[in-house]
């Protein structure tokens, strides 16, 4: 049993921002019920189709377990009551569809606060759901450009992106723990309430030492030119060549540089190094100075032969190393369900460990409109109803 069984929540949702929201509250074992459209659902269900899952999409496979899924036409009359029905029903109602539309569907805050006094209504939007970009599209790459994340990423040149959809994913966490907070205040008697979270406030927070850096002192980041570390680390902070791939080294200690140096076979290391300042000035050079010594070495024998004298580091992995690392196997992160359609698909499962409420994976992804009889049913609908429902196209 999940740490949050018995919460119901309605979703709204599609692509990645709030669907993944929503999974991570599933994990926890929060009742999902998303609404998807008539004969084409969330529009991931066609992103990534591979004929390994019998052609289902792989990235809804990602984002959409412990939900249920009901496909139905929002503009029908006999739509509204079912979600009316829903809403007095439900703990929160979570949406990223733009910024009114679900107020003008009639399915908006304020008409859910009159069919649940105590609802939490979370929305999720590109930038807000006011100001001058109220109606701009939302999405993931749009976060990153217009946040400054892309300008800090990777070396010195065109700006760049980062390897998985950060504004969106980090989005859905905010979304989350925003949902669950307001769940705790209305345990503690609390109204209603309105979330909104978005996307370009989230990937802005996302940056948040880099941005309060920035703020006060007036200097922007600079990315190195020939490695990849953060903008403001100092050497040899970063990622270096081997022989066999990459390692990273999270070494900054002054006060050890002539030891690290003698490890690595660098004469006179620590005259290069002789402060923090200098490490920062000089990180390019020191980058060459370094990772010509690098590039001599094994990958596991220079990680092990730094970390046996204390040095921080590890392997740069590709995912299949991270597939077959033993921590990750241990932590058993990696998980396998089975999909009626899919197959076995495997998966990441959920990353939170909870002693007496573990979070786990008990509904596959749902097929589109799977559970439009399950769910009408436990509101109350006659199969006969739920027949005449489908046969005018209402489901």
């Amino acid at each position: 049993m999940g740490a949050l069984t018995g919460i119901k929540i309605l979703g709204f949702t599609h692509f990645a921002q709030a669907p993944f929201a929503l999974q991570l509250l599933g994990d926890f074992g929060a009742d999902i019920v998303n609404i998807e459209r008539p004969g084409a659902g969330d529009f991931n269900r066609n992103q990534y189709r591979d004929p390994s899952v019998n052609n289902e999409g792989l990235y809804f496979l990602a984002m959409n377990r412990n939900k249920r899924s009901v496909a139905l036409n929002l503009k029908s009359p006999e739509a509204k009551d079912i979600i009316y029905k829903l809403m007095r029903e439900a703990d929160a109602v979570v949406s990223n569809f733009r910024p009114g539309v679900l107020d003008k569907l009639g399915f908006g805050f304020e008409d859910a606060k009159k069919q649940n006094p105590a609802i939490v209504y979370a929305e999720a939007a590109g930038y807000g759901s006011s100001g001058p970009y109220e109606k701009l599209p939302g999405q993931d790459l749009m976060g990153q450009a217009m946040s400054g994340y892309a300008s800090i990423v990777g070396n010195d040149g065109p700006p760049q992106t980062g390897g998985t959809f950060v504004a969106d994913m980090y989005s859905s966490m905010l979304l989350a723990s925003s949902i669950c907070a307001a769940l705790v205040n209305k345990e503690r008697g609390g109204k209603a309430q309105k979330i909104e979270v978005n996307l370009l406030n989230s990937a802005i927070h996302l940056q948040s030492q880099e941005l309060t850096y920035f703020l006060n002192t007036g200097r922007k980041p600079t990315r190195p030119k020939n490695y990849s570390s953060q903008a403001h680390s100092w050497a040899p902070y970063g990622i270096y060549p081997v022989k066999d791939g990459y390692i990273c080294l999270s070494t900054v200690a002054v006060e050890r540089v002539k030891e690290f140096g003698e490890l690595l076979g660098i004469e006179g290391l620590e005259k290069m190094m002789p402060d923090e300042d200098v490490m920062f000035r000089d990180r390019e050079k020191l980058f060459e100075v370094i990772s010509a010594k690098t590039r001599l070495e094994n990958r596991d024998d220079i990680i092990k032969k730094l970390r046996d004298n204390g040095f921080w580091c590890g392997p740069v992995y590709d995912y299949e190393e991270v597939e077959k690392d033993p921590q990750v196997a241990h932590n058993q992160i990696i998980r396998t369900i089975e999909h009626p359609v899919a197959g076995k698909v495997r998966v990441v499962g959920p990353p939170v460990y909870m002693s007496e409420t573990p979070p786990d994976i008990r509904l596959p992804p749902p097929l589109l409109g799977q559970h439009n009889e399950e769910v009408l049913a436990e509101l109350g609908y006659s199969s006969e109803e739920i027949a005449a429902l489908k046969e005018k196209g209402v489901l």
